[in-house]
Parts: C-alpha cells; sequence; structure tokens
C-alpha cells in the first residue's frame, strides 16, 4: 500500500479526505498524515481550527500544522516515508522538492475545468464571468500553479440561482467522488494524464472585499453574479447612510431603471436603479445586525424611496 501523505484546509477538502480514508479502509493505500494549514484567529479572538484537522481528528490520522513549507517542514514530512501525495485546496503551492520525494507520484483535485480557472479563487471566477457549465479537475501534481497533467475531470451545470457556497458544497463533493474512482487507478499505473493547452489558461486569483462593492452602473445580471460570486465571503456590499450593507442574495427584476442606485420599493421589496434592470435585495445584512430579508430591512426604515446606494 502507497504510504500516503494527504494536504488540505477547509471545507472543500474535507469530503476529498473522506474519500482518501474510504480508499485506506479497503487496502488501496496507507493514509500516514494530514498536513494542514495552522489555527488561526477567528471570531473574538477564538481559534479558527481548519476543517480537515477536524476530520482527521476524528480518523485519528496524525495531523501537522506548519505555518510554511520550508526546510523544517519537509524534513518532517520526509520522515513519513510517503510515496503517494494528495492534496485539495491546501491554501499555498506544493514544494518542488516535496514532489520530487515522492517521484512525482501525486494528485490535486481543483475545482474547475482546467485550465480554465486557475488559481484560488475558482468557483467565484466562474459564477462572475457567467459560465454555464464548470466542474472539477483530477490533475498530476506539478509545482507550477495548476498546470499539472489532467488525469480526470466531472462536468456540471452553475445554477441560475447558485451562489459560491452552495456551488463549492457541489463540487466538493464531486471531486472526492472522482478521487475515489480514478486514484486506484492512478496508483496502479492505469490512468495517465493529458497536458493542458495553456493557450486556454484563465487566472482565478483571490476575491477580496474590495471586489464585493457592487457599482450601480453595471447591468443588473452582472451585478446579480458578483453577489452570488462573493457569497459567503468575502461577501458583496454597498453603504448606506454611512455604514456598510452586505447583500447576501439578490436578483434581476425587469423594468426601466431611472439614475443609478435609486433605492425604491416594489411590490414591497427593495429594489436598487441599475445600468440595466433593477437589482432585487433579497437578502441583506446590515452593520452590526444579523442578515434578514430585503422586505424586513426596508420596512424599519423611513424614507427609504428615492434614497441612494451607496449613500
Amino acid at each position: 500500500m502507497k504510504r500516503t501523505v494527504f494536504l488540505g484546509t477547509p471545507a472543500f477538502a474535507v469530503p476529498s479526505l473522506e474519500a482518501v480514508d474510504r480508499l485506506c479502509d479497503r487496502g488501496a493505500l496507507q493514509l500516514v498524515a494530514v498536513v494542514t494549514q495552522p489555527d488561526r484567529a477567528g471570531d473574538r479572538g477564538r481559534l479558527s481550527v481548519p476543517a480537515v484537522k477536524d476530520r482527521a481528528l476524528a480518523f485519528g490520522v496524525p495531523v501537522l500544522q506548519p505555518a510554511r513549507l520550508d526546510d523544517a517542514a519537509l524534513r518532517d514530512i520526509a520522515a513519513l516515508r510517503p510515496e503517494l501525495l494528495v492534496w485539495a485546496a491546501y491554501g499555498t503551492r506544493i514544494p518542488r522538492s516535496l514532489l520530487e520525494s515522492v517521484k512525482g507520484r501525486a494528485v490535486n483535485v481543483h475545482a474547475s475545468l482546467l485550465p480554465r480557472w486557475r488559481g484560488a479563487a475558482p468557483i467565484a471566477h466562474a459564477i462572475l464571468a457567467g459560465d454555464d457549465e464548470t466542474g472539477v479537475t483530477l490533475m498530476e501534481g506539478r509545482a507550477g500553479l495548476d498546470e499539472g497533467p489532467i488525469l480526470a475531470q466531472e462536468r456540471t451545470p452553475i445554477g441560475e440561482a447558485e451562489s459560491a457556497g452552495d456551488l463549492t458544497r457541489r463540487l466538493a463533493l464531486l471531486g472526492a467522488g472522482l478521487l475515489e474512482r480514478e486514484l486506484p487507478r492512478y496508483i496502479a499505473g492505469e490512468l495517465s494524464g493529458s497536458p493542458q493547452d495553456a493557450s486556454l489558461a484563465t487566472a482565478a486569483p483571490k476575491l477580496t472585499s474590495r471586489e464585493g462593492e457592487l457599482d450601480f452602473a453595471k447591468p443588473a445580471d452582472e451585478l446579480a453574479r458578483r453577489v452570488r460570486a462573493l457569497t459567503p465571503e468575502p461577501g458583496a456590499w454597498t453603504t448606506f447612510r454611512g455604514d456598510r450593507l452586505v447583500v447576501a442574495a439578490a436578483t434581476v427584476s425587469g423594468g426601466t431603471p431611472k439614475e443609478h442606485g435609486v433605492l425604491e420599493i416594489h411590490d414591497g421589496r427593495p429594489e436598487v436603479a441599475s445600468g440595466a434592470g433593477w437589482l432585487r435585495l433579497e437578502l441583506v445584512r446590515p452593520a452590526g445586525k444579523r442578515t434578514m430579508t430585503g422586505e424586513d430591512w426596508a420596512r424599519g426604515l423611513r424614507g427609504i424611496t428615492g434614497a441612494r446606494l451607496p449613500s
């Protein structure tokens, strides 16, 4: 059985770790350790533990949490005598020296149809771009950013109202299923990769809160995609009367818009005039408050009709 080290951090990687554990139970490999990012400071000073760490400890698997994959961390991993690396959303690039230590026997679960959307935020960028479909790719690990040969892919349509959070959960399961089916074939030498066409590659860098600001000069359908792409994190937002207003869900409403950013109540629901159409605020989170429906938010405010966003 191949001595295997799994690398991953967020919830997206948990189903893939579970798939590796099932393969371990079937005797296809031996999971000797899990490598994940360190615990981070969370809300109100509490430590936020990576989802992968929680799951690995439940399995009774040793967990390593190096701050970076430097020489000291690589020595600790090498001491485990790994023969295979498997990773999903680890959070940083895997060093060439670590790949060489397993003679290049490494696979990565990536949440896009490579070579489209290489990088840290493939799911959000697929939604932002208005892609009709996306999927998962099982690729052979390489030191370059998501450049490895493609071993297998599975496609899926993107739902019209699907947020990045919703799609992430679906792709996590899809990727785990692909890994569980194909990894035994890879280990047995029955699965070889096909080179990516670099000319088709697109970049998917991490999105920050700055990219979440809504520009109401843009068409409503583009704004609705931005809301979906940045939900739940880092969040789409505007300002209202000096305070940040997070828009957690929005849809497109027809009609001829007025001046960009004008807020009106249509059939009891708040809508904002955009460059084309109206953006209906379905769910919002005012500063310091819980997420609520747009109707509830608007009901508690005076003089909202004709107000402006941002303001």
